[in-house]
């Protein structure tokens, strides 16, 4: 049996159902009740499940809930990563980490960006996100840790570059561009749950760690913004505003460690996610 912490979410959601065609899963979400804060409960419901792998993907996950509270963004992305830690240890079970290209920012180097770039984060995510390598990286047990670029999808709704555009479009409302020239690496949802099972599946040689988990494909936010308009046949006008310092001018991944050593690639380019998400 294969344990993922934050289940209901958005990854976990589509990991899930990734990974029962080939396994019994079982979760462990705040949604249930569960919460990775609370060591001794995590340590009982360990015990008494037996998984043979833990991928740990509970998080505060936006920039703005972790702003909001960085307390909560504190206690959830460190303190509940060195619980999950702590108990994988206990029972010596490897464990998959859910991290983010956010631990790259601010990029000092030239993109594409490869696993080797320097770490430190300019956001209260990315800073916990790296956080919780660190104590990942001290595991006595194996460990994986997948930095995600960014994630979009169908459940992913009202916030982030897409979901904002589509919920204006969807509204009837002119979507909102913030800058423009800035560049991200797109990821499809069903591409990053295929990651996630790679990872778990991973021969042992390719474990303790760190992979880039994207496309290799680099798009502005005024392309993106173009194409999402396109798919979703919105004529209107964009509403452009200033960028946001948190964005990365240029963000594109290295994903040649991922494709040799953990036997990934990503099949959806923006374009195919996109008719995907809309069914076009």
């Amino acid at each position: 049996m294969i344990l993922i912490t934050g289940d209901k979410g958005f990854v976990g959601t589509a990991t899930k159902k990734e990974l029962e065609e080939h396994t019994q899963v079982s979760g462990y979400d705040l949604m249930r009740g569960h919460d990775i804060r609370d060591y001794n409960h995590l340590y009982d419901f360990v015990k008494q499940h037996r998984p043979f792998r833990i991928i740990h993907l509970a998080a505060i996950a936006r920039f703005s809930e972790a702003d909001k509270d960085p307390l909560r963004a504190l206690g959830t992305n460190v303190k509940g990563t060195y619980n999950v830690v702590r108990v994988a240890d206990a029972f010596r079970i490897p464990l998959v980490y859910a991290s983010t290209g956010s631990v790259y920012m601010p990029i000092k180097e030239k993109p594409p960006i490869t696993e080797e770039f320097q770490t430190s984060g300019n956001s209260i995510y990315g800073c916990t996100k790296l956080m919780g390598e660190e104590y990942v990286k001290r595991m006595k047990a194996p460990w994986i840790i997948l930095r995600y670029a960014h994630l979009y999808g169908k459940e992913k709704r009202y916030h982030g570059l897409i979901g904002g555009f589509a919920a204006r479009i969807q509204r009837g409302m002119a979507p909102t561009l913030y800058g423009g020239k800035q560049s991200n690496d797109f990821t499809y949802i069903e591409d990053v749950a295929r990651a996630n099972r790679a990872a778990i599946e991973a021969p042992w040689d390719s474990w303790c760690q760190v992979y880039n988990i994207g496309t290799g494909e680099e798009l502005t936010a005024q392309k993106a913004g173009e194409m999402i308009c396109q798919t979703m046949h919105y004529n209107g006008t964009i509403d452009t505003k200033e960028a946001r310092t948190v964005d990365p001018q240029h963000f594109v991944y290295d994903t040649k460690k991922a494709e040799e050593m953990l036997g990934f690639k990503a099949q959806y380019n923006f374009k195919q996610g996109l008719r995907e998400m809309y069914g076009k």
